[in-house]
């Protein structure tokens, strides 16, 4: 019996193994199947894919070759340095320098961040960090003197302070010099002090003040901005006994070379000022020697020459036009600009100013534009690449928000370089011992290094410009059709005949448009009249948001002769408004003055309708209109009930 249970279960374990090795051996057939389905339609795959490259080879052989070419040519200009991508500088280019600070013949690098805090790198190392007393503008490196070591000074610009330090400690601080206060404002706040003038009065009076042009010192700004009464008061006795003084703040600087152009020759601070001034200091940085006042206030500088011989600043300001300063006096050349600078650099007798709608302009220093570059992405810094140790070099360099760094020779793109960022802070200078060092900051608060490779191909000769590589691809043109070949040989057999059928066609237009105009302008329904020898124009104005409105009407004789006895008379609806006076006489119109003329309207329609208002100007000479208008009404607002709650 228990013979035959084992033999049993002897049958039954070999069983078992039996099927689980027929199960293993049928996943292993299952899973070398699939793997050869796999390779034969990857095989397949493959011989498409090749067939369709095939085909495409010759249309995109020059497209294809474009990014490899930019992407060798952009490594064979820039060799990498160094890149600190934990550096934490928050700087933009104004508050990047590069200068030799100790005299040893080696450039260090100079960043003011925002974090109030100049650091001085060396080669890879930070050798020194400095607080600073207040967020800077702008820095620059100048020398004072001719004094040997040749040891420069460095200036900080912050708020209405330029903080000067040598031997990378405070030497000096330039106060900006005071504005001049206005003499009614001084004698009202003399007033308010002593008590002859109430807080009231004085807001009112300082208001008035402000709306008639004249230009507030910051403490009558802040307490014209307060609204709590109790606020106020504690804001005047605060202020009382105080003198009332106004300080400007700076917004750019840069340095101007006195009687040498050497790296290392007495220069002196060039200061752009909220106050609309530029100011250029003495080489000591202690006091003003030349100011000039400016229309707008200048937020970039370019400065080019010498003191002693002749100078330049060229300034761009907020009201969008870009200015120039020569040898002390403002000069009548003014660029205008189609939007706002964003980036100013100077290259020989050129002035290349970038835009913030993504344009790069060039204009001559008479103002002549010579050339323009319309960018695919906003302009973030500008730098000017000067060689002149291994080579003689100008060319231009334009950070983008994309992160991508082109080099220009003039208007001709020479490479392109990605830095993997959009840059705040870009400067291109010596660095050590090399003087071909490409200083960026990104977004992150990266710094990063490069140099131009000596035998790098910057010669625009060698790439000429030209159409895109895209250009030479051949277009899919569709066979000629038969209609297209009759259509063709008709045109050229009646060639003569469709020519001067289109010539007639067009006299004929061109005629009845003159018709149509001389017949608008002698019924007088144009803003516009040429009858009775003289030339009138009108136009008209809406002002209010009703139920009273205002017309301002503006007439004026634009001939050569006199004209008398006309009337300004209004065609409106009487249901829906009423006029004071339908009818206003101009008794004379002399050439060249403008004449203004109001109509005081109400809109007496409950529901506030609108409708169009017709203007005639007539004379006792005629009967039909000089000239007319039409004036479309704006919806007229209602009135509230001025009853208070049932």
């Amino acid at each position: 019996m228990h013979g035959s249970l084992h033999g049993l279960l002897g049958i039954q374990e070999d069983s078992s193994e039996n099927i689980a090795a027929t199960k293993e051996r049928l996943r292993q057939i299952e899973e070398e199947k699939a793997a050869e389905e796999r390779r034969i339609f990857e095989e397949k795959e493959a011989e498409r894919l090749a067939k369709e490259e095939e085909k495409a080879k010759p249309a995109a052989k020059k497209g294809k070759a474009a990014p490899a070419k930019e992407e060798a040519k952009a490594r064979n200009v820039w060799l990498h340095a160094w890149h600190d991508p934990v550096a934490g500088l928050k700087a933009y280019s104004p508050c990047v320098r590069l200068a030799d600070i100790s005299a040893d013949g080696e450039s260090k690098l100079l960043v003011a961040g925002s974090d109030c805090k100049l650091k001085i790198y060396k080669g890879t190392t930070l050798v020194s960090e400095n607080v600073l007393l207040d967020a800077p503008v702008s820095i620059c490196v100048f020398y004072p003197d001719a004094k040997a070591p040749r040891i420069p000074s460095v200036a900080v610009a912050a708020g209405p302070f330029v903080f000067i330090y040598r031997n990378l400690r405070p030497y000096y601080r330039f106060s900006l010099p005071m504005l001049e206060v206005d003499a009614k404002e001084s004698e009202l706040w003399s007033d308010l002090g002593e008590g002859r003038l109430s807080v009231d009065e004085a807001k009112q009076r300082l208001a008035a003040l402000r709306d008639s042009g004249v230009g507030l010192t910051s403490r009558s700004q802040d307490l014209l901005g307060l609204d709590d009464p109790a606020a106020v008061h504690g804001f005047v006795a605060e202020h009382q006994g105080v003198p009332l003084a106004q300080q400007t703040a700076c917004t750019c600087m840069e340095a101007l070379k006195r009687d040498a152009e050497e790296d290392d020759a007495v220069s002196m601070l060039v200061i752009g000022t909220e106050a609309a001034q530029l100011l250029v200091l003495e080489p000591s940085g202690s006091a003003v020697q030349v100011k000039v006042q400016l229309p707008s206030v200048p937020v970039l500088l370019a400065v080019t020459g010498m003191l002693s011989v002749e100078w330049r600043v060229v300034c761009a300001c907020r009201d969008g036009n870009v200015y120039t300063v020569k040898g002390g006096e403002l000069t009548g050349t003014v660029i205008e600009l189609e939007s706002m600078p964003s980036c100013l650099v100077r290259l020989e007798k050129t002035v290349v100013v970038g835009c913030m709608n993504n344009a790069m302009h060039a204009f001559h220093l008479r103002g002549k534009k010579t050339w323009s570059v319309y960018l695919d992405a906003p302009i973030t810094s500008m730098e000017v690449l000067h060689l002149q140790k291994t080579r003689s070099l100008k060319a231009l360099l334009v950070a983008l928000l994309t992160g991508e760094v082109r080099l220009y020779s003039e208007n001709h793109l020479v490479a392109k370089l990605q830095m993997g960022e959009p840059l705040t802070a870009m400067r291109f200078g010596s660095y050590g011992r090399e003087e071909s060092a490409l200083i960026t900051v990104g977004t992150s608060g990266a710094l990063s290094i490069k140099f131009v490779q000596r035998n790098a191909d910057l010669d625009v000769s060698s790439h000429p410009p030209g159409p895109p590589p895209e250009q030479d691809v051949p277009l899919s043109i569709p066979k000629k059709t038969k209609l297209y070949v009759e259509q063709t040989q008709r045109e050229r057999e009646q060639a003569t005949e469709m020519h001067r059928v289109f010539q007639r066609d067009l006299c004929k237009l061109r005629l009845n448009t003159a018709r149509a105009y001389v017949k608008i302008i002698s019924d007088g329904h144009g803003p516009m009249s040429f009858s009775q020898g003289s030339s009138l124009r009108l136009t008209a104005q809406v002002q209010g948001l009703g139920p009273r409105f205002k017309l301002k009407l503006h007439l004026q004789n634009t001939g050569s002769k006199a004209v008398c006895d006309m009337a300004v008379t209004f065609a409106y609806n009487a249901m829906l408004y009423r006029l004071k006076s339908s009818l206003v006489r101009v008794p004379l119109l002399i050439p060249g003055l403008l004449y203004r003329l109001d109509a005081e309207l109400e809109c007496i329609d409950e529901t506030g309708g609108a409708d169009a208002i017709r203007i005639f100007v007539c004379s006792t000479k005629s009967v039909l209109p000089v000239l007319s208008a039409v004036v479309n009404m704006p919806v007229s607002e209602t009135m509230l009930d001025a009853g208070g709650p049932p």
